[in-house]
């Protein structure tokens, strides 16, 4: 049914939800993740009036979808990724058109301020205008099913042993809509996202 995932992603820590969802039906289908990251014109061009680098804005956006790249990679599913320039809701409907798209999973808005009010147009304008059908994915306003670290450590435990690791857990950190667990194993460094949600574990070397 599907064969091209388009999961356009702003990096912020509450989209591992949304790009699980993305991956679990790539996994389903077989489908490829297509991850792109838009940076907006509007704040390049602010940017450049005020005589400022804009390579924070591209540096955060190769990191947003390299994160997307990893978790498909520790799934088993392929993934391409692109960063381009322009406006964030037209930028991804023409990427969709370009790679053929034949599902886009996005998220409904941000967590907060501003970059709920931005990301929520972007969606909003998806779900008008795209040709193909849009996923929108509402990001979780509090934790329900891992609420304290202890538990966190001890899924994630489970989900390295699975992955055959036999790691120290070195810190755990609750961000947001995931929870983030560092390890270490034979000298390697190990992270696991954790949906507080769903449960569902990410492990990436």
């Amino acid at each position: 049914m599907y064969e091209r995932i388009l999961h356009p992603t702003d990096g912020s820590t509450g989209t591992a939800h949304v790009t699980l969802q993305a991956i679990d039906l790539a996994k389903q289908y077989d489908a490829t993740v297509y991850a792109l990251h838009v940076v907006d014109s509007d704040v390049t061009s602010l940017l450049t009036d005020v005589g400022r680098d804009r390579a924070a804005l591209d540096e955060r956006g190769q990191k947003a979808v390299r994160s997307v790249e990893r978790m498909c990679d520790a799934h088993g599913v392929d993934a391409e990724t692109a960063v381009l320039d322009g406006d964030p809701a037209e930028t991804i409907l023409e990427y969709a058109d370009e790679i053929e798209a034949d599902l886009i999973v996005s998220g409904t808005h941000g967590r907060s301020g501003v970059r709920r009010q931005v990301l929520g147009s972007v969606a909003e304008r998806l779900v008008r205008h795209a040709t193909v059908p849009v996923m929108t994915v509402r990001l979780p306003e509090t934790d329900v099913t891992v609420e304290d670290g202890e538990h966190a450590e001890s899924l994630a435990r489970e989900a390295l042993a699975d992955a055959g690791y036999d790691a120290e857990i070195t810190d755990v950190t609750r961000q947001l809509t995931v929870w983030v667990i560092h390890a270490r194993a034979d000298g390697r460094e190990l992270l696991v996202y954790l949906d507080p949600e769903t449960q569902r574990t990410s492990v990436i070397d």
